[in-house]
């Protein structure tokens, strides 16, 4: 994998970057020509000049550049390259979006291969929760890896993509940095080129995560709930309200008052109403780091009348490979409904387990609670 990145991050791979002409003959390089020269009128030279010009400025950027690059239909801004793959199938898609600078990133595609029958197609967005492509090795793991391991893709007909960010994850637009909208990026760059991998119609979509990328996927789903179908969290910081919780929430939130439009108990309070009596949301309250915020977090879904699936149960270590992405697949597969398709509109862009894990998560899905949307009722 490390060879693949190193590959697509080389200059001149990417829209906006220079790109060295070869195979050139040496009478076309600069400084090479002998002889006499004929020379042009001038008028010719600056009407071709102006036409060259003109081309150059309203043509996409990947044909100006690389033919190999293109936009992405339905997007408000990506454009992707052309992938390359790992041994396990993996694709790694270099892209750049308007929402997020000039800078390439990786988004990582993994497609089924033998589906299981009876399943619909669903795209899962596996959102990280640091900086760069991740690794098994990484700091956190790896939630595509580990997913591909489980083979999730394949038991639940699920096309995993995996986004990258150079910058600390947290899915939410600056209003400080135009470069750093991730929640904009993901609904109108993303989410499109996500379609693309459709088995056809429209697909269902969800969202997976922890940590700062569970709070992502709160906020994702809370927001736009048009958009995607379901979410799966486990241990997330749920109860956040402060730009200093953390180091560095101000390079992606911008001000405290920013922070408050995404604060999550204030949008299950006031957006619950667009869920519905369906059960869209999977969430987890293991004894981790966050435990705490989200027993709250369960708690407010059912004042609000959100159903959702809550767990529960032991110690789990703060990583993507302590046991609970098994259940969390699993729990994304049962309230998904089949017959589902977004009927609504997108919204208008702006200006490792083994076998033994995998029959432990079983069992402990038949433990976990299904909350009714009048459960704070009874």
């Amino acid at each position: 994998m490390n060879q693949i990145i190193d590959q697509l991050t080389l200059i001149g791979d990417f829209p906006g970057r220079g790109v060295p002409l070869r195979g050139a003959p040496a009478s076309s390089r600069p400084g090479s020509g002998t002889g006499k020269k004929k020379r042009l009128p001038a008028a010719l030279v600056i009407l071709g000049v102006g036409a060259l010009l003109w081309v150059g400025a309203n043509a996409p950027v990947c044909a100006r550049v690389n033919p190999h690059w293109r936009s992405v239909r339905g997007s408000y801004s990506m454009i992707v390259g052309s992938p390359m793959v790992d041994a396990n199938g993996v694709k790694y898609y270099p892209v750049t979006s308007v929402y997020q600078g000039s800078q390439p990133q990786i988004v990582r595609v993994l497609e089924p291969t033998h589906p299981a029958p009876g399943k619909p197609h669903r795209i899962l967005y596996v959102l990280p929760v640091d900086t760069g492509v991740d690794r098994l090795s990484s700091r956190w793991g790896d939630g595509l890896e580990e997913l591909r391991l489980l083979d999730v893709p394949n038991r639940f007909n699920m096309t995993l993509i995996a986004p990258s960010f150079n910058y600390e994850p947290w899915y939410v637009d600056s209003d400080q940095d135009p470069a750093r909208r991730m929640e904009s990026y993901i609904v109108h760059d993303l989410v499109p080129f996500g379609d693309t991998f459709a088995k056809g119609g429209a697909p269902q979509r969800y969202l997976i995560g922890f940590s700062k990328s569970g709070t992502g996927a709160l906020i994702l789903i809370l927001r736009n709930p048009q958009v995607f179908n379901g979410a799966a969290v486990w241990d997330s910081p749920a109860q956040m309200n402060s730009l200093s919780r953390f180091p560095g929430l101000s390079l992606s939130f911008g001000t405290q008052a920013n922070l408050d439009r995404y604060n999550i108990p204030a949008l299950v309070r006031d957006d619950g109403k667009s869920f519905g009596s369906r059960e869209r949301l999977w969430i987890s309250g293991d004894q981790a780091v966050f435990t705490k915020e989200m027993i709250q977090l369960h708690h407010q879904l059912m004042a609000a009348s959100i159903p959702h699936i809550w767990e529960h149960s032991g110690a789990r270590m703060h990583n993507w490979h302590s046991g609970w992405l098994n259940e969390a697949a699993m729990g994304l597969d049962a309230i998904a409904t089949p017959g589902w398709r977004d009927r609504s509109a997108m919204p208008a862009a702006p200006g490792r387990e083994q076998a033994s894990d995998q029959r432990h998560g079983m069992e402990q899905l038949s433990q976990a609670s299904r909350v009714p949307a009048n459960a704070a009722n009874r």
